[in-house]
Protein backbone atom coordinates (compact mmCIF):
# COMPACT_ATOMS: atom_id res chain seq x y z
CA UNK A 1 0.00 0.00 0.00
CA UNK A 2 1.22 3.42 -1.23
CA UNK A 3 2.67 5.45 1.45
CA UNK A 4 0.40 8.43 0.44
CA UNK A 5 -2.87 5.82 0.80
CA UNK A 6 -1.25 5.59 4.13
CA UNK A 7 -1.70 9.11 5.30
CA UNK A 8 -4.92 9.84 3.51
CA UNK A 9 -6.34 6.85 5.15
CA UNK A 10 -4.85 7.47 8.98
CA UNK A 11 -6.21 11.54 8.43
CA UNK A 12 -9.94 9.94 7.99
CA UNK A 13 -9.58 7.61 10.77
CA UNK A 14 -8.05 10.28 13.09
CA UNK A 15 -11.24 12.25 12.18
CA UNK A 16 -13.49 9.30 13.31
CA UNK A 17 -11.28 8.87 15.97
CA UNK A 18 -12.08 12.43 17.76
CA UNK A 19 -15.34 12.68 16.98
CA UNK A 20 -15.81 9.26 18.97
CA UNK A 21 -14.37 10.94 21.56
CA UNK A 22 -16.14 13.63 21.77
CA UNK A 23 -19.25 11.58 21.69
CA UNK A 24 -17.56 9.85 24.65
CA UNK A 25 -17.58 13.43 26.22
CA UNK A 26 -20.77 14.85 25.58
CA UNK A 27 -23.20 12.57 26.20
CA UNK A 28 -21.35 9.49 28.52
CA UNK A 29 -19.90 12.41 30.73
CA UNK A 30 -16.46 11.14 30.29
CA UNK A 31 -14.49 13.96 31.57
CA UNK A 32 -15.85 12.75 34.99
CA UNK A 33 -15.20 9.42 35.18
CA UNK A 34 -11.91 10.51 36.58
CA UNK A 35 -13.61 12.20 39.44
CA UNK A 36 -16.02 9.84 39.99
CA UNK A 37 -12.72 7.36 40.65
CA UNK A 38 -11.67 9.75 43.00
CA UNK A 39 -14.93 9.89 45.32
CA UNK A 40 -14.34 6.30 45.27
CA UNK A 41 -10.78 6.33 47.13
CA UNK A 42 -12.08 9.04 49.51
CA UNK A 43 -10.45 11.63 47.30
CA UNK A 44 -13.29 14.62 47.45
CA UNK A 45 -12.87 18.28 46.97
CA UNK A 46 -12.54 20.97 50.18
CA UNK A 47 -15.95 22.12 51.68
CA UNK A 48 -14.48 25.65 51.74
CA UNK A 49 -11.49 27.52 52.72
CA UNK A 50 -12.35 28.20 56.38
CA UNK A 51 -11.83 24.89 56.98
CA UNK A 52 -9.05 22.27 57.86
CA UNK A 53 -10.61 19.90 55.61
CA UNK A 54 -13.89 17.79 54.93
CA UNK A 55 -15.74 15.06 57.12
CA UNK A 56 -17.18 12.78 54.34
CA UNK A 57 -19.24 9.63 54.19
CA UNK A 58 -18.32 7.94 51.14
CA UNK A 59 -21.39 6.53 49.42
CA UNK A 60 -19.67 6.09 46.65
CA UNK A 61 -17.28 3.58 47.59
CA UNK A 62 -19.79 1.83 50.14
CA UNK A 63 -22.53 1.41 47.22
CA UNK A 64 -19.53 -0.35 45.27
CA UNK A 65 -18.77 -2.52 48.05
CA UNK A 66 -22.59 -3.81 47.84
CA UNK A 67 -22.84 -3.70 44.17
CA UNK A 68 -19.91 -5.72 43.72
CA UNK A 69 -20.08 -8.80 45.11
CA UNK A 70 -24.08 -9.30 44.73
CA UNK A 71 -23.58 -8.77 40.60
CA UNK A 72 -19.81 -10.27 39.76
CA UNK A 73 -19.54 -14.03 39.65
CA UNK A 74 -17.93 -15.50 42.63
CA UNK A 75 -17.23 -18.96 40.87
CA UNK A 76 -18.07 -18.53 37.41
CA UNK A 77 -19.99 -22.22 35.99
CA UNK A 78 -21.82 -22.00 32.17
CA UNK A 79 -23.93 -25.07 31.46
CA UNK A 80 -23.79 -26.12 28.01
CA UNK A 81 -26.66 -27.50 25.43
CA UNK A 82 -26.96 -28.48 22.43
CA UNK A 83 -29.29 -26.19 20.09
CA UNK A 84 -31.72 -29.28 18.96
CA UNK A 85 -33.36 -27.12 16.02
CA UNK A 86 -30.21 -27.30 14.36
CA UNK A 87 -28.78 -30.60 15.66
CA UNK A 88 -29.44 -34.01 13.49
CA UNK A 89 -28.53 -36.25 16.22
CA UNK A 90 -29.64 -35.24 19.61
CA UNK A 91 -27.97 -38.03 21.98
CA UNK A 92 -24.38 -37.76 19.58
CA UNK A 93 -24.72 -33.88 20.56
CA UNK A 94 -25.58 -34.77 24.31
CA UNK A 95 -22.57 -36.22 24.25
CA UNK A 96 -20.65 -33.41 22.33
CA UNK A 97 -21.70 -30.58 24.96
CA UNK A 98 -20.77 -32.44 27.73
CA UNK A 99 -16.83 -32.15 26.44
CA UNK A 100 -17.46 -28.55 25.24
CA UNK A 101 -19.00 -27.25 28.75
CA UNK A 102 -15.90 -29.22 30.94
CA UNK A 103 -13.47 -27.14 28.03
CA UNK A 104 -15.76 -23.67 28.97
CA UNK A 105 -15.58 -23.85 32.43
CA UNK A 106 -11.53 -24.93 32.97
CA UNK A 107 -11.24 -21.98 30.29
CA UNK A 108 -12.75 -19.73 32.52
CA UNK A 109 -10.85 -20.36 35.43
CA UNK A 110 -7.33 -20.60 33.37
CA UNK A 111 -8.61 -17.21 31.93
CA UNK A 112 -9.39 -15.39 35.03
CA UNK A 113 -12.70 -14.19 33.57
CA UNK A 114 -13.51 -14.22 37.50
CA UNK A 115 -11.14 -10.95 37.96
CA UNK A 116 -11.95 -9.51 34.43
CA UNK A 117 -16.43 -9.91 35.50
CA UNK A 118 -15.14 -8.27 38.84
CA UNK A 119 -13.41 -5.39 37.09
CA UNK A 120 -15.85 -4.61 34.78
CA UNK A 121 -18.85 -4.66 37.08
CA UNK A 122 -17.07 -1.63 38.45
CA UNK A 123 -16.39 -0.32 35.45
CA UNK A 124 -20.01 -0.23 34.83
CA UNK A 125 -20.77 1.55 38.03
CA UNK A 126 -18.42 4.26 37.29
CA UNK A 127 -19.18 5.00 33.36
CA UNK A 128 -22.25 2.69 32.72
CA UNK A 129 -20.47 0.46 30.37
CA UNK A 130 -18.41 -2.59 30.89
CA UNK A 131 -16.47 -4.05 28.20
CA UNK A 132 -14.66 -6.90 27.63
CA UNK A 133 -11.91 -8.27 24.62
CA UNK A 134 -11.92 -11.70 23.36
CA UNK A 135 -8.36 -12.47 21.63
CA UNK A 136 -6.49 -15.69 20.68
CA UNK A 137 -2.81 -16.27 20.98
CA UNK A 138 -1.22 -12.94 21.54
CA UNK A 139 -3.05 -9.58 23.07
CA UNK A 140 -1.38 -7.31 20.74
CA UNK A 141 -2.70 -8.91 17.51
CA UNK A 142 -2.78 -12.31 16.31
CA UNK A 143 -1.55 -13.86 12.78
CA UNK A 144 -2.54 -16.92 11.51
CA UNK A 145 0.34 -16.42 9.03
CA UNK A 146 2.71 -16.48 12.46
CA UNK A 147 1.46 -19.61 13.61
CA UNK A 148 4.59 -22.13 13.82
CA UNK A 149 2.24 -25.11 14.77
CA UNK A 150 -1.19 -26.18 16.72
CA UNK A 151 -2.34 -22.55 16.75
CA UNK A 152 0.67 -21.15 18.58
CA UNK A 153 2.72 -18.80 17.50
CA UNK A 154 5.87 -16.67 19.07
CA UNK A 155 4.22 -13.15 18.73
CA UNK A 156 4.46 -12.17 22.70
CA UNK A 157 8.33 -11.86 22.26
CA UNK A 158 10.90 -10.23 20.58
CA UNK A 159 13.73 -11.80 18.40
CA UNK A 160 15.87 -12.39 20.99
CA UNK A 161 13.11 -14.27 22.74
CA UNK A 162 12.50 -12.09 25.39
CA UNK A 163 8.79 -10.97 26.49
CA UNK A 164 7.26 -8.37 25.61
CA UNK A 165 3.48 -9.23 26.34
CA UNK A 166 3.58 -9.80 30.12
CA UNK A 167 -0.35 -10.72 30.99
CA UNK A 168 0.00 -14.14 32.30
CA UNK A 169 -4.25 -14.60 31.69
CA UNK A 170 -2.96 -14.71 27.69
CA UNK A 171 -1.22 -17.71 26.71
CA UNK A 172 0.26 -18.81 23.35
CA UNK A 173 -2.38 -21.23 21.41
CA UNK A 174 -5.45 -20.34 23.90
CA UNK A 175 -8.58 -18.00 23.90
CA UNK A 176 -8.28 -15.14 26.37
CA UNK A 177 -10.39 -12.47 27.92
CA UNK A 178 -9.53 -9.04 29.36
CA UNK A 179 -11.46 -6.65 30.70
CA UNK A 180 -10.89 -2.98 28.82
CA UNK A 181 -11.11 0.64 30.50
CA UNK A 182 -14.48 1.84 29.13
CA UNK A 183 -12.09 5.24 28.98
CA UNK A 184 -9.94 3.21 26.04
CA UNK A 185 -12.70 2.22 23.65
CA UNK A 186 -13.46 4.60 20.86
CA UNK A 187 -16.70 3.87 18.90
CA UNK A 188 -18.44 6.07 16.14
CA UNK A 189 -20.08 9.32 16.64
CA UNK A 190 -24.05 8.50 17.55
CA UNK A 191 -24.01 4.72 17.67
CA UNK A 192 -26.29 2.60 19.94
CA UNK A 193 -25.23 -0.69 20.74
CA UNK A 194 -21.96 -2.70 20.38
CA UNK A 195 -23.92 -4.91 18.22
CA UNK A 196 -24.52 -2.15 15.38
CA UNK A 197 -21.18 -0.61 15.10
CA UNK A 198 -19.58 -0.73 11.72
CA UNK A 199 -16.56 -0.03 13.87
CA UNK A 200 -14.41 -0.13 16.91
CA UNK A 201 -10.85 1.32 18.29
CA UNK A 202 -9.27 0.32 21.55
CA UNK A 203 -6.06 2.72 22.61
CA UNK A 204 -3.42 0.85 23.56
CA UNK A 205 -0.04 2.36 25.76
CA UNK A 206 2.29 0.20 25.29
CA UNK A 207 6.38 0.97 26.47
CA UNK A 208 8.06 2.62 23.08
CA UNK A 209 10.58 -0.18 23.64
CA UNK A 210 8.00 -3.19 23.54
CA UNK A 211 6.67 -1.67 20.47
CA UNK A 212 10.10 -1.59 18.62
CA UNK A 213 10.76 -4.73 19.63
CA UNK A 214 7.41 -6.25 18.49
CA UNK A 215 8.08 -8.40 15.32
CA UNK A 216 4.24 -7.54 14.77
CA UNK A 217 4.86 -4.04 13.64
CA UNK A 218 6.40 -2.11 11.30
CA UNK A 219 7.11 1.78 10.87
CA UNK A 220 7.70 2.27 14.30
CA UNK A 221 11.65 2.58 14.05
CA UNK A 222 11.32 6.63 13.94
CA UNK A 223 9.40 7.00 16.63
CA UNK A 224 11.05 8.72 19.78
CA UNK A 225 9.78 9.94 23.22
CA UNK A 226 6.44 9.84 24.63
CA UNK A 227 3.49 9.63 21.72
CA UNK A 228 0.44 9.80 22.79
CA UNK A 229 -1.68 12.53 21.37
CA UNK A 230 -4.96 11.66 21.73
CA UNK A 231 -4.67 10.99 25.73
CA UNK A 232 -3.72 14.96 26.10
CA UNK A 233 -7.61 15.05 26.55
CA UNK A 234 -7.75 11.90 28.71
CA UNK A 235 -7.98 12.27 32.61
CA UNK A 236 -5.06 10.26 33.04
CA UNK A 237 -2.94 12.19 30.79
CA UNK A 238 -0.84 13.55 33.92
CA UNK A 239 -0.42 10.78 35.51
CA UNK A 240 1.42 9.55 32.29
CA UNK A 241 3.49 12.22 31.83
CA UNK A 242 4.56 11.49 35.62
CA UNK A 243 5.37 8.19 34.22
CA UNK A 244 7.18 9.56 30.86
CA UNK A 245 9.80 10.52 33.29
CA UNK A 246 10.89 6.40 33.72
CA UNK A 247 9.40 5.34 30.20
CA UNK A 248 8.09 6.27 27.33
CA UNK A 249 4.96 5.60 26.08
CA UNK A 250 3.28 4.97 22.62
CA UNK A 251 -0.44 5.15 22.57
CA UNK A 252 -1.38 2.11 19.39
CA UNK A 253 -5.00 2.31 18.11
CA UNK A 254 -6.17 -1.03 17.00
CA UNK A 255 -9.07 -0.80 15.07
CA UNK A 256 -11.36 -3.87 13.50
CA UNK A 257 -13.49 -2.41 10.73
CA UNK A 258 -16.30 -4.44 10.51
CA UNK A 259 -17.33 -3.54 6.99
CA UNK A 260 -13.96 -4.58 5.43
CA UNK A 261 -13.64 -7.46 8.08
CA UNK A 262 -10.39 -6.28 8.72
CA UNK A 263 -8.49 -5.17 12.18
CA UNK A 264 -5.47 -2.59 11.61
CA UNK A 265 -3.18 -0.84 14.06
CA UNK A 266 -1.84 3.00 13.48
CA UNK A 267 -0.84 5.98 15.30
CA UNK A 268 -2.87 9.10 14.69
CA UNK A 269 -0.38 11.82 13.89
CA UNK A 270 1.69 8.86 11.90
CA UNK A 271 1.59 8.93 8.30
CA UNK A 272 1.79 5.04 7.69
CA UNK A 273 0.32 1.66 9.27
CA UNK A 274 2.02 0.01 11.74
CA UNK A 275 -0.19 -2.74 11.01
CA UNK A 276 -0.99 -3.29 7.91
CA UNK A 277 -4.71 -3.83 7.56
CA UNK A 278 -5.83 -8.01 7.52
CA UNK A 279 -8.38 -10.02 7.86
CA UNK A 280 -9.80 -10.43 11.26
CA UNK A 281 -10.34 -13.95 11.88
CA UNK A 282 -11.75 -13.06 15.37
CA UNK A 283 -14.67 -11.25 13.72
CA UNK A 284 -17.04 -14.11 14.32
CA UNK A 285 -20.16 -13.20 15.10
CA UNK A 286 -19.37 -9.71 15.09
CA UNK A 287 -16.94 -8.01 16.81
CA UNK A 288 -14.78 -9.59 19.47
CA UNK A 289 -15.84 -7.55 22.22
CA UNK A 290 -18.63 -7.82 24.68
CA UNK A 291 -19.84 -5.25 27.20
CA UNK A 292 -22.51 -5.10 29.84
CA UNK A 293 -24.64 -1.55 30.93
CA UNK A 294 -26.82 -0.89 34.12
CA UNK A 295 -28.74 2.55 32.91
CA UNK A 296 -29.67 1.47 29.21
CA UNK A 297 -30.17 4.91 27.65
CA UNK A 298 -32.32 4.73 24.75
CA UNK A 299 -30.54 7.06 22.53
CA UNK A 300 -27.21 6.99 22.88
CA UNK A 301 -24.62 4.51 23.79
CA UNK A 302 -22.86 6.05 26.73
CA UNK A 303 -25.37 6.66 29.51
CA UNK A 304 -25.32 8.17 32.80
CA UNK A 305 -23.55 5.96 35.91
CA UNK A 306 -24.81 5.13 39.15
CA UNK A 307 -21.83 7.35 39.84
CA UNK A 308 -22.67 10.50 37.94
CA UNK A 309 -27.36 9.81 39.83
CA UNK A 310 -25.78 9.76 43.30
CA UNK A 311 -22.80 12.51 43.09
CA UNK A 312 -25.30 15.47 44.16
CA UNK A 313 -26.33 12.81 47.33
CA UNK A 314 -22.61 12.26 48.00
CA UNK A 315 -21.48 15.97 47.87
CA UNK A 316 -24.08 16.86 50.12
CA UNK A 317 -23.92 14.71 53.10
CA UNK A 318 -20.54 15.91 52.74
CA UNK A 319 -21.41 18.98 53.49
CA UNK A 320 -24.07 17.96 56.15
CA UNK A 321 -21.56 15.93 57.93
CA UNK A 322 -18.94 18.46 57.84
CA UNK A 323 -20.93 21.35 59.08
CA UNK A 324 -22.15 18.87 61.80
CA UNK A 325 -18.56 18.24 62.50
CA UNK A 326 -18.13 21.84 62.84
CA UNK A 327 -20.82 22.19 65.05
CA UNK A 328 -19.00 19.58 67.34
CA UNK A 329 -16.17 22.04 67.52
CA UNK A 330 -18.18 24.54 68.50
CA UNK A 331 -20.14 22.36 70.85
CA UNK A 332 -17.67 21.93 73.18
CA UNK A 333 -18.19 22.73 76.98
CA UNK A 334 -16.90 26.19 77.73
CA UNK A 335 -16.71 28.84 80.60
CA UNK A 336 -17.45 32.04 80.61
CA UNK A 337 -15.57 34.32 83.75
CA UNK A 338 -16.21 37.41 85.11
CA UNK A 339 -13.01 39.29 84.41
CA UNK A 340 -10.66 39.84 87.33
CA UNK A 341 -13.53 37.69 88.70
CA UNK A 342 -10.69 34.63 89.22
CA UNK A 343 -7.10 34.75 89.70
CA UNK A 344 -5.21 32.53 86.96
CA UNK A 345 -4.27 30.23 89.04
CA UNK A 346 -7.78 29.43 90.74
CA UNK A 347 -8.70 28.89 87.03
CA UNK A 348 -6.62 26.23 86.74
CA UNK A 349 -7.72 24.35 89.82
CA UNK A 350 -11.29 24.54 87.96
CA UNK A 351 -9.94 23.10 84.92
CA UNK A 352 -7.33 20.20 86.25
CA UNK A 353 -8.25 16.56 86.08
CA UNK A 354 -7.72 16.47 89.83
CA UNK A 355 -10.42 15.18 91.71
CA UNK A 356 -12.40 17.79 94.30
CA UNK A 357 -10.60 20.91 93.69
CA UNK A 358 -11.03 23.82 95.32
CA UNK A 359 -11.18 27.35 93.69
CA UNK A 360 -11.98 30.87 95.00
CA UNK A 361 -13.77 33.53 93.24
CA UNK A 362 -13.67 37.26 93.35
CA UNK A 363 -17.79 37.20 94.32
CA UNK A 364 -20.43 34.89 94.04
CA UNK A 365 -19.69 31.73 92.00
CA UNK A 366 -22.86 31.94 90.14
CA UNK A 367 -22.14 35.80 89.16
CA UNK A 368 -18.67 34.94 88.15
CA UNK A 369 -18.93 31.67 86.01
CA UNK A 370 -21.20 30.36 83.56
CA UNK A 371 -20.69 27.26 81.41
CA UNK A 372 -21.86 26.95 77.77
CA UNK A 373 -22.61 23.62 75.99
CA UNK A 374 -24.49 24.66 72.18
CA UNK A 375 -25.76 20.96 70.94
CA UNK A 376 -25.32 19.83 67.27
CA UNK A 377 -28.78 20.43 65.49
CA UNK A 378 -30.56 16.59 65.31
CA UNK A 379 -31.36 18.15 62.08
CA UNK A 380 -28.33 17.64 60.36
CA UNK A 381 -28.11 14.04 61.54
CA UNK A 382 -31.38 12.88 60.63
CA UNK A 383 -31.11 15.17 56.54
CA UNK A 384 -27.67 12.38 56.73
CA UNK A 385 -29.88 9.41 56.87
CA UNK A 386 -32.62 11.04 54.45
CA UNK A 387 -29.85 11.15 52.04
CA UNK A 388 -28.12 8.30 52.85
CA UNK A 389 -31.55 6.35 52.19
CA UNK A 390 -32.41 8.59 48.52
CA UNK A 391 -28.83 6.22 47.69
CA UNK A 392 -30.11 3.86 48.51
CA UNK A 393 -33.72 3.75 46.64
CA UNK A 394 -31.92 4.92 43.59
CA UNK A 395 -29.17 2.34 43.29
CA UNK A 396 -31.50 -0.08 44.79
CA UNK A 397 -30.35 -1.84 48.08
CA UNK A 398 -31.63 -1.39 51.47
CA UNK A 399 -30.22 -1.02 55.25
CA UNK A 400 -30.14 -4.77 55.48
CA UNK A 401 -27.07 -4.62 52.08
CA UNK A 402 -24.95 -2.34 54.62
CA UNK A 403 -25.22 -4.75 57.08
CA UNK A 404 -27.89 -2.39 59.41
CA UNK A 405 -30.83 -3.61 60.95
CA UNK A 406 -34.01 -1.44 60.21
CA UNK A 407 -35.22 0.69 63.04
CA UNK A 408 -37.87 -0.63 64.91
CA UNK A 409 -39.72 -4.21 65.04
CA UNK A 410 -40.12 -5.88 61.79
CA UNK A 411 -41.98 -9.06 61.13
CA UNK A 412 -40.64 -12.08 58.68
CA UNK A 413 -43.00 -11.31 56.14
CA UNK A 414 -41.98 -7.63 56.13
CA UNK A 415 -38.21 -8.36 55.94
CA UNK A 416 -38.89 -10.38 53.36
CA UNK A 417 -40.77 -8.41 50.97
CA UNK A 418 -38.56 -5.53 51.12
CA UNK A 419 -35.85 -8.36 49.95
CA UNK A 420 -37.40 -9.58 46.82
CA UNK A 421 -38.28 -5.42 45.70
CA UNK A 422 -34.70 -5.50 46.25
CA UNK A 423 -34.05 -8.45 44.29
CA UNK A 424 -35.90 -7.47 41.53
CA UNK A 425 -34.18 -4.64 40.64
CA UNK A 426 -30.47 -6.22 41.27
CA UNK A 427 -31.92 -9.22 39.44
CA UNK A 428 -31.49 -6.71 35.95
CA UNK A 429 -28.11 -5.77 36.93
CA UNK A 430 -27.36 -9.86 37.55
CA UNK A 431 -29.31 -10.78 34.59
CA UNK A 432 -27.43 -8.28 32.49
CA UNK A 433 -23.65 -10.11 33.83
CA UNK A 434 -25.00 -13.13 33.51
CA UNK A 435 -26.37 -12.29 29.58
CA UNK A 436 -22.53 -10.80 29.03
CA UNK A 437 -20.88 -14.18 30.02
CA UNK A 438 -23.10 -15.94 27.83
CA UNK A 439 -21.92 -14.04 24.90
CA UNK A 440 -18.48 -14.27 26.19
CA UNK A 441 -18.54 -18.25 26.29
CA UNK A 442 -20.14 -18.22 22.56
CA UNK A 443 -17.41 -15.82 21.36
CA UNK A 444 -14.54 -18.17 22.18
CA UNK A 445 -16.09 -21.22 21.36
CA UNK A 446 -16.31 -19.67 17.86
CA UNK A 447 -12.69 -19.14 18.52
CA UNK A 448 -11.67 -22.46 19.64
CA UNK A 449 -14.06 -24.28 16.94
CA UNK A 450 -11.78 -22.60 14.39
CA UNK A 451 -8.63 -22.22 16.10
CA UNK A 452 -7.82 -25.33 18.11
CA UNK A 453 -6.86 -28.04 15.03
CA UNK A 454 -4.65 -29.90 17.24
CA UNK A 455 -5.56 -32.50 20.15
CA UNK A 456 -6.62 -31.15 23.66
CA UNK A 457 -7.20 -32.96 26.73
CA UNK A 458 -10.17 -32.44 29.08
CA UNK A 459 -11.69 -33.92 32.53
CA UNK A 460 -15.41 -34.50 31.66
CA UNK A 461 -18.19 -36.28 33.85
CA UNK A 462 -19.62 -39.21 32.24
CA UNK A 463 -23.34 -40.70 32.40
CA UNK A 464 -22.15 -43.06 34.93
CA UNK A 465 -20.97 -40.26 37.87
CA UNK A 466 -17.34 -40.61 37.46
CA UNK A 467 -14.52 -38.39 35.18
CA UNK A 468 -12.56 -39.15 32.29
CA UNK A 469 -10.36 -37.65 30.45
CA UNK A 470 -10.74 -36.76 26.98
CA UNK A 471 -8.92 -36.20 23.93
CA UNK A 472 -10.45 -34.12 21.31
CA UNK A 473 -9.88 -31.82 18.85
CA UNK A 474 -11.97 -28.76 17.05
CA UNK A 475 -13.47 -31.01 14.49
CA UNK A 476 -15.05 -33.02 17.20
CA UNK A 477 -16.94 -30.89 18.92
CA UNK A 478 -17.47 -27.83 16.70
CA UNK A 479 -21.22 -27.39 16.92
CA UNK A 480 -24.27 -24.69 18.26
CA UNK A 481 -24.30 -24.76 21.67
CA UNK A 482 -26.67 -22.67 23.94
CA UNK A 483 -24.77 -21.73 27.19
CA UNK A 484 -26.39 -20.59 30.85
CA UNK A 485 -25.14 -18.82 33.66
CA UNK A 486 -26.60 -19.13 36.60
CA UNK A 487 -27.33 -16.21 37.90
CA UNK A 488 -29.30 -16.92 41.13
CA UNK A 489 -26.41 -18.89 42.17
CA UNK A 490 -24.50 -15.72 43.13
CA UNK A 491 -26.50 -14.14 46.58
CA UNK A 492 -26.26 -15.84 50.23
CA UNK A 493 -30.04 -16.48 50.16
CA UNK A 494 -30.76 -17.79 46.68
CA UNK A 495 -27.78 -20.34 47.00
CA UNK A 496 -29.45 -21.60 50.65
CA UNK A 497 -32.64 -22.03 49.15
CA UNK A 498 -31.00 -23.61 46.16
CA UNK A 499 -29.44 -26.02 48.32
CA UNK A 500 -32.57 -27.14 49.99
CA UNK A 501 -34.55 -27.58 46.61
CA UNK A 502 -31.55 -29.99 45.48
CA UNK A 503 -31.66 -31.96 48.41
CA UNK A 504 -35.44 -32.07 48.37
CA UNK A 505 -34.83 -33.48 44.56
CA UNK A 506 -32.59 -36.10 45.97
CA UNK A 507 -34.75 -37.45 48.41
CA UNK A 508 -37.82 -37.72 45.99
CA UNK A 509 -35.66 -38.98 43.38
CA UNK A 510 -33.21 -41.29 45.73
CA UNK A 511 -35.77 -44.33 45.57
CA UNK A 512 -35.77 -44.31 41.61
CA UNK A 513 -32.80 -46.72 40.82
CA UNK A 514 -32.85 -45.79 37.27
CA UNK A 515 -32.40 -42.01 38.45
CA UNK A 516 -28.94 -40.10 38.08
CA UNK A 517 -28.50 -39.07 41.74
CA UNK A 518 -24.33 -38.36 40.84
CA UNK A 519 -25.56 -35.52 38.85
CA UNK A 520 -27.28 -33.85 41.07
CA UNK A 521 -24.84 -34.91 44.05
CA UNK A 522 -22.56 -32.72 41.76
CA UNK A 523 -24.66 -29.73 41.38
CA UNK A 524 -25.02 -29.39 45.23
CA UNK A 525 -21.11 -29.64 46.13
CA UNK A 526 -20.54 -26.76 43.70
CA UNK A 527 -22.90 -25.02 45.90
CA UNK A 528 -19.90 -24.90 48.08
CA UNK A 529 -17.74 -22.95 46.81
CA UNK A 530 -14.86 -24.13 48.93
CA UNK A 531 -15.23 -27.53 48.15
CA UNK A 532 -14.14 -29.19 44.47
CA UNK A 533 -16.82 -31.86 42.93
CA UNK A 534 -14.66 -33.18 40.71
CA UNK A 535 -11.92 -33.74 43.54
CA UNK A 536 -14.94 -35.96 45.22
CA UNK A 537 -16.29 -37.81 41.77
CA UNK A 538 -14.10 -41.35 40.75
CA UNK A 539 -11.72 -41.84 38.07
CA UNK A 540 -13.74 -43.94 35.38
CA UNK A 541 -11.83 -47.66 35.04
CA UNK A 542 -10.70 -47.00 31.87
CA UNK A 543 -8.84 -44.00 32.85
CA UNK A 544 -5.98 -46.90 34.14
CA UNK A 545 -4.92 -46.81 30.62
CA UNK A 546 -4.43 -43.08 30.39
CA UNK A 547 -7.08 -40.69 28.36
CA UNK A 548 -9.20 -42.17 25.96
CA UNK A 549 -10.01 -40.93 22.49
CA UNK A 550 -12.95 -38.55 21.42
CA UNK A 551 -14.84 -41.44 19.79
CA UNK A 552 -13.99 -44.26 22.38
CA UNK A 553 -16.15 -41.70 24.73
CA UNK A 554 -18.64 -40.89 23.02
CA UNK A 555 -18.91 -45.02 22.36
CA UNK A 556 -19.19 -45.50 26.20
CA UNK A 557 -21.87 -42.83 27.11
CA UNK A 558 -24.12 -43.79 23.92
CA UNK A 559 -23.91 -47.41 25.22
CA UNK A 560 -24.95 -45.61 28.66
CA UNK A 561 -27.88 -44.21 27.13
CA UNK A 562 -29.00 -46.96 25.14
CA UNK A 563 -28.11 -50.50 27.21
CA UNK A 564 -30.24 -49.21 31.04
CA UNK A 565 -28.42 -52.35 32.19
CA UNK A 566 -24.99 -50.91 31.20
CA UNK A 567 -25.35 -47.74 32.54
CA UNK A 568 -26.68 -49.13 35.79
CA UNK A 569 -24.14 -51.48 36.69
CA UNK A 570 -21.22 -48.35 35.80
CA UNK A 571 -23.05 -46.20 38.06
CA UNK A 572 -22.95 -49.34 40.78
CA UNK A 573 -19.01 -49.22 40.13
CA UNK A 574 -18.86 -45.51 40.24
CA UNK A 575 -21.19 -45.65 43.75
CA UNK A 576 -19.05 -48.37 45.30
CA UNK A 577 -15.63 -46.50 44.36
CA UNK A 578 -17.09 -43.60 45.89
CA UNK A 579 -17.71 -45.36 49.32
CA UNK A 580 -21.58 -45.27 49.05
CA UNK A 581 -22.16 -49.16 48.85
Amino acid sequence: MAANTHKSDIEHWSRELRLGITYKEEYGDSKSWATYKEYYRGNFPSYNSTTNGILPLNVTFSNASMLVPNVYFRNPYVNITPRWKLSKNRQVMDIHAKVVEATDNWLLGEMGVKEAMKTGVLDCYFTNRAIWKIGYDSEFGFNPEDEVEGGVTESGRDKKGNLIEYNINIKPGMPWVIRVDPQDIILPFGVRSLDEAPWIAHRVIRPLRDVKNDPKYENVSEISGSHTPLLSKDPRADFYKKMSKHVDWVEIIEIRDRRKRQVFAMIVDGDKYIREPVDDVLQVEGIPYVDMTFNEDTDYYWGPSDCKIIEPQQLEINEARTQAMLHRRVALLKFLVEKNGMTPTEVDKMLSENVGPVAFTEGKPKDIVMSMQPHIPPDLIQWTEQIRADVREQIGFSRQDAGELPPGRRTAYEVGKAEKGKQLRIDVRRDAAGSALNKIVRKFNQIIFSRWDSERVVQVVGYDGAKYWVKFKNSDIVGEYNSRVDVESMTPSSKEGKKQEILQVIGVLGKNPRANIDYLMKILIREYDWMDAMAILPEAPEMKQGAMGFQQFQGTQQKMLNEPGYHQARVSNTQKNMGRV
